[in-house]
């Protein structure tokens, strides 16, 4: 009878260790799944552009053409150089993508807080004059605005 109480304890060891380990391998294939699906959610939260950020790159972008304008204002020059016809235009391609983000995020606010490249240049008449000047220069088409 001593053995057969043995053999019944070892089996219902063994039986509990057999579904300890099902239970642990169900548990650890359900935090996977888990694991996974939050890293996707974080991965899209990632990819999602934060409208705050978007909206302070565009005030680093044009913050130089204020300063540019100024500067414009103080030499009145008759034309802009190269490097400024660069930052112009680097300035101008930035801001439109960052307006289009704004509207791809559904943030766009609108006036007064958030204009189009347009409405800037607006802002900046002898800046605007000089670039539009510039660019039917070297075009000899209408320029670009």
């Amino acid at each position: 009878m001593d053995i057969f109480v043995t053999v019944m304890m070892v089996a219902m060891l063994l039986l509990v260790v057999i579904v300890g380990a099902a239970i642990f391998v169900q548990q650890s294939g359900n935090l996977r799944d888990l694991r996974d699906k939050l890293q996707s959610v974080q991965d899209e939260a990632k990819k999602r552009k934060n409208p705050d950020t978007l909206r302070r790159e565009r005030v680093a972008m044009l913050d130089p053409l204020l300063l540019l304008e100024t500067q414009l204002n103080d030499r009145d020059p008759a034309i802009l150089d190269a490097q400024e016809l660069d930052l112009i235009t680097a300035s101008r391609e930035r801001i439109i993508a960052i307006t289009q983000d704004l509207k791809a995020v559904q943030d766009w606010i609108g006036a007064p807080y958030d204009l189009e490249w347009i409405e800037y240049l607006e802002r900046l008449p002898r800046l605007k004059s000089l670039y539009l000047s510039a660019d039917l220069g070297q075009n000899g088409s209408p320029p670009v605005i």
